[in-house]
């Protein structure tokens, strides 16, 4: 279930910390290759095309023209209002999370975009519906679902609670809602789940990447 299917080459116009930490290389992990720009020239150098461009907002007057129509991520240590650039994809406080910045390139990119980064794992789940109870695996977790084998056959659209832990400590409990079955497998879409588990799940899923 991973999205490593396409390297996606991101030429970066900022400096090393402008990123959060763990970011760069949980990218990575996703399949995004990130290129300082410096090390291929001069700064407005068009003799490469990358699939992306990283940029901080007091250097875009220095990209190559509109006509180069390669999209654009503006990273920002202020407020920023609108810029009418139509490369724009998307603009990212600083420094910019993995979990911010997936989903804007997912859209940039991708034709069938995701809304969250996805990482494998292997976590024992308890489920529970009306009377009944049963265990899972979670084989790939995001913020959004999570794919898991049970032996429980449930129809799509049914909803339950789910329970699992997180290996940095945190026990995540939230509605969970059935989106289809293949063989043994489940996906799952979270229901409203807490801010609080959204941002365990964040972490979590940066950190497998971080060692894919």
């Amino acid at each position: 279930m991973q999205q490593r299917n396409v390297r996606r080459v991101l030429a970066s116009y900022v400096p090393p910390q402008a990123l959060g930490p763990g970011t760069r290389q949980a990218l990575e992990g996703l399949g995004y290759e990130i290129v300082p720009a410096a090390t291929r020239g001069r700064f407005n150098d068009t003799s490469w095309n990358p699939d992306l461009r990283l940029v901080d907002d007091r250097h875009l007057d220095r990209l190559p023209g509109r006509a180069n129509r390669v999209p654009i991520i503006v990273l920002t240590g202020r407020r920023t209002g609108v810029i009418e650039d139509p490369r724009v994809a998307g603009i990212v406080a600083k420094p910019a999370e993995m979990a911010t910045l997936y989903p804007l390139l997912q859209r940039a990119l991708e034709l069938h975009p995701r809304g969250a980064a996805r990482a494998p794992t292997r976590i024992s789940a308890r489920c529970t519906h009306a009377d009944r109870r049963w265990s899972g695996d979670v084989l790939s977790l995001s913020q959004s679902g999570c794919l898991m084998r049970s032996r429980s056959k449930l129809e799509p659209g049914v909803e339950f609670n789910l329970l699992f832990p997180l290996p940095i400590g945190r026990m995540i409990s939230t509605r969970a809602r059935v989106l289809g079955r293949r063989g043994d497998c489940t996906g799952l879409a979270f229901q409203h789940p807490s801010e609080s588990s959204l941002r365990a799940i964040a972490e979590y899923v940066q950190r497998r990447l971080v060692t894919l």
